[in-house]
């Protein structure tokens, strides 16, 4: 039996009308697919990144604007340490200077796994997957790279915001307790738990956990690693000198403070208070930044002597 043109036009007709809409919904998904295979890993793990890092604190920075207002919150950096924020700029910028291309499937996998836990509404969660990406990172680059690091100094940013309060949420009482001891050792009066007498006998010293000195801790290994990245020393014993150096005079610093208001319970506002804070935060920083950089200084004159 013999087709009927009519027919045999009308198939043609509609097989290439069936050929246009398989071409029309494949070509944004070839678009997409081009797209994706266009972004240079150096790209895709800086903004992994700097979503991670703006998920994570983003709890910080609303709890502080609720607290004072958006310009108070701003002059005070969100509650957020400045060597956290100048770490966070030199990590970006340092993922961002090797421009490799994505070749690697597994680079995909951790994209995609990384991605998901971004948006997981869990905030710790976005610094356990950056400390994930960052030893990747780590795994994956050469040693001297930029992206290596840059992904060291992503890592040291989760030892405060993540690492260190988990630690202290374990460890608070055996922490605040040491705080306490030192105190109480250097007054001179007696400590019950992380309370110390005051120096006249007047009443106890309570050691908040705001108070802790592992925080500033913290704070000092955070910024040993970026300026030891930024000058690209390799890790050594001496390091682990220089570490401890500046972790102990930050715990220095910090019990001395507290002191001061166990002699001088009269002055608690000014010492505690917002003048106190301040420049104690400023005594830390400034030695801290020291203590790093002349280590940093003497490793770079011993490895070239």
């Amino acid at each position: 039996m013999t087709a009927d043109p009519l027919d045999r036009s009308l198939g043609t007709v509609e097989a290439a009308r069936s050929a246009t809409g398989v071409a029309a919904r494949e070509r944004p998904v070839g678009q997409l697919v081009g797209a994706l295979s266009g972004i240079s890993r150096n790209v895709l793990f800086a903004g992994l990144a700097a979503i991670g890092f703006a998920n994570g604190i983003s709890e910080k920075v609303t709890g502080s604007i609720l607290d004072s207002g958006a310009f108070a919150a701003l002059l005070n950096t969100f509650n957020i340490s400045a060597v956290v924020w100048v770490a966070c700029f030199i990590s970006i910028r340092f993922l961002l200077q090797d421009n490799q291309p994505l070749t690697r499937r597994l680079d995909r996998i951790v994209g995609v796994c990384v991605s998901l836990a971004f948006l997981a509404p869990i905030i710790p969660l976005s610094w356990l997957a950056l400390s994930a990406l960052a030893i990747y990172l780590i795994w994956t680059s050469d040693r001297s790279s930029p992206l290596n690091r840059g992904a060291w100094i992503l890592l040291g940013i989760t030892v405060p915001m993540f690492w260190s309060r988990l630690l202290f949420a374990t460890l608070s009482d055996t922490i605040l307790q040491g705080d306490a001891a030192l105190v109480g050792w250097l007054v001179g009066t007696h400590r019950l738990g992380n309370a110390v007498e005051f120096a006249d006998g007047s009443g106890y010293l309570w050691i908040a956990p705001a108070c802790s000195s592992l925080a500033n801790v913290s704070l000092a290994i955070l910024c040993w690693v970026t300026i030891a990245k930024v000058w690209d020393r390799p890790y050594s014993a001496r390091n682990l000198v220089w570490v401890l150096l500046a972790c102990s005079a930050v715990v220095t610093i910090n019990v001395t403070r507290i002191s001061l208001i166990g002699f001088y319970p009269h002055y608690f506002d000014l010492l505690h208070g917002p003048i106190g804070a301040t420049v104690a935060s400023w005594i830390i920083l400034g030695v801290t930044v020291g203590i790093c950089l002349l280590g940093v200084r003497h490793d770079h004159n011993a490895a070239r002597a």
